[in-house]
């Protein structure tokens, strides 16, 4: 009885990378994998992660050597039912053959290579490409890799197709700073907190662009901008409105050592509906940020130093931020955003409605 199969292509790995590198192979053909099992370890230009199974069965062919670089949507591993029989391709050759796949035995026609008499390198025994092109005396010169500066420059050039326009807020730090020393952590998750409750009544902030139409989404997930040694990388902290102030700090934490190790998951690079970046983390007063993937809008925080500000008619030094918000124009117009942001700003230097937010 002929074997059901299923292919599992390489999956978005997030942050518009198409392409991943395979470090290692976590399973070898002919093993039986569970739901959810790691089956790969793949390095981008962004992390190197672990993917996992999406099909319990057995694995019936793996489609690239460590080394081989994997385009989004191309085979990955290949499924057969629990229990069944090795695919046709898997079997030796009439002819005594090793196992391999049509293609490699195309190219060892080509090159004149004997199957037979080739020992494969692949897992358990396969002939692979590189050992057909060994034995016919084929020097094998693998592309060089994209540089994560131009898988970041890749992703710009796209995001810079969007309509994209920046509005900036400057605001009085002086309720923030104090609320932030008393809980005794950074600006940032008293923001993030105080963006959910703005989006909240702003719910348009969260939406975005999709099939020519607005696309409203409920659950808030807000990407994180981090930099780190392979460039910029945003991952993504899931359902922020349901964390508290504490419980968000050691999230960005988390993820922030993550983003630095180049060990995120593909899910923790995917899937933002908002997007935030703290400017101010690396002494930037102010910034015009680009929008990331799947998102309308991102907020950035820039420095806490003081300035110069009016106060009751009165020049006096405060600590101060500038807001920068880069929105999607076909998603959203000035005054939306305006807004939201008032909103946001009243609530940031309100010593009452800051002592509102969850903690």
């Amino acid at each position: 009885m002929a074997q059901t199969e299923r292919v599992f292509a390489m999956p978005d790995l997030g942050e518009g990378l198409e392409e991943g590198e395979i470090v290692e192979w976590l399973v070898a053909e002919g093993d039986t994998v569970e739901l959810n099992q790691p089956l790969v370890e793949v390095e981008t230009a962004k992390a190197t992660v672990e993917i996992p199974s999406p099909f319990a069965g057995v694995v019936t062919s793996l489609h690239g050597a460590i080394g081989a670089t994997i385009l989004v949507g191309a085979p990955l591993v290949t499924f057969g039912e629990a229990g069944g029989v090795a695919s046709s391709s898997d079997a030796p050759a009439p002819d005594g053959t090793a196992r391999t796949t049509p293609p490699v035995r195309k190219l060892a026609k080509e090159l004149g290579v004997d199957l037979a008499a080739v020992v494969g390198s692949g897992p358990g025994g396969r002939v692979t490409a590189d050992d057909v092109r060994a034995a016919g005396g084929v020097v094998s010169r693998p592309p060089a890799p994209a540089s994560p500066r131009s898988v970041i420059a890749a992703n710009m050039e796209r995001q810079a197709a969007i309509p994209q326009v920046t509005t900036f807020r400057t605001l009085d730090c002086t309720a923030l700073e104090a609320f932030r020393a008393e809980l005794g952590m950074s600006p940032l998750p008293v923001v993030l907190a105080a963006l959910c409750r703005t989006i909240a009544a702003h719910p348009a902030l969260n939406s975005a662009w999709g099939d020519g139409s607005v696309v409203e989404r409920r659950g808030i997930d807000v990407g994180l901008a981090a930099d780190t040694e392979r460039g910029l990388v945003v991952p993504v902290l899931r359902d922020a409105p349901a964390l508290g102030m504490t419980a968000l700090a050691a999230e960005i934490s988390r993820l922030a050592q993550a983003a630095r190790e180049g060990s995120l998951t593909p899910a923790e690079l995917t899937g933002a509906t908002i997007a935030v970046s703290n400017t101010g983390s690396y002494g930037s007063e102010a910034g015009t940020p680009i929008l990331s993937p799947g998102t309308s809008v991102t907020l950035a925080f820039g420095v806490i130093a003081p300035r110069a500000l009016v106060v009751d008619g009165e020049v006096v030094a405060r600590p101060a931020s500038t807001l920068s918000c880069t929105f999607d124009h076909r998603v959203h117009d000035g005054a939306t955003i305006g807004r939201a942001l008032t909103h946001l700003v009243d609530l940031l230097t309100s010593t009452e409605r800051l002592g509102d937010l969850p903690r």
